[in-house]
């Protein structure tokens, strides 16, 4: 049960996400290859949720609202503008991580819903790829 638990933790995590729970539900704890893809998918998502749960809670504190309406450098305004689009979503959730793609696209003021298919695209990709090499080539990974 533990194991299960430290897999649960180190997939819905932030820093290493999975990257360390495919390798380690496959190669250290022995889990079925299919059955660590299709769980590290939603527990992947976890990270993008809790920001925009997140998100909205620090939209009610007058603070944070103030921050948000500084004037922004042209630099900035011209990435953000142009955020939300399928391809470039999902190509940066390996990048910077889902956590940071949510948090810059309700900067960018897109809504979730809009960026969820392109994140759990690019989650499930990610998730696939790390785990064809898992049980095709382990001693690559080891």
């Amino acid at each position: 049960m533990s194991a299960l638990l430290s897999f649960i933790m180190v997939a819905a995590s932030p820093v290493g996400g999975m990257l360390a729970a495919v390798p380690l539900g496959i190669l250290g704890l022995g889990y079925p290859p299919w059955a660590v893809v299709v769980a590290c998918v939603p527990l992947g998502y976890l990270q993008v949720l809790a920001v925009d749960l997140g998100w909205d809670a620090l939209e009610r504190v007058e603070l944070w609202r103030r921050l948000r309406s500084r004037p922004r450098g042209a630099m900035v305004h011209q990435l953000l503008s142009h955020c939300g689009g399928f391809w470039s979503t999902a190509a940066l959730v390996p990048l910077v991580g889902p956590w940071a793609v949510m948090g810059l696209m309700r900067t960018a003021g897109v809504p979730q819903r809009r960026v969820a298919f392109p994140i759990l695209f690019a989650l499930t990709v990610i998730a696939s790829l790390l785990g064809i090499v898992c049980a095709v080539a382990p001693e690559w990974v080891r």
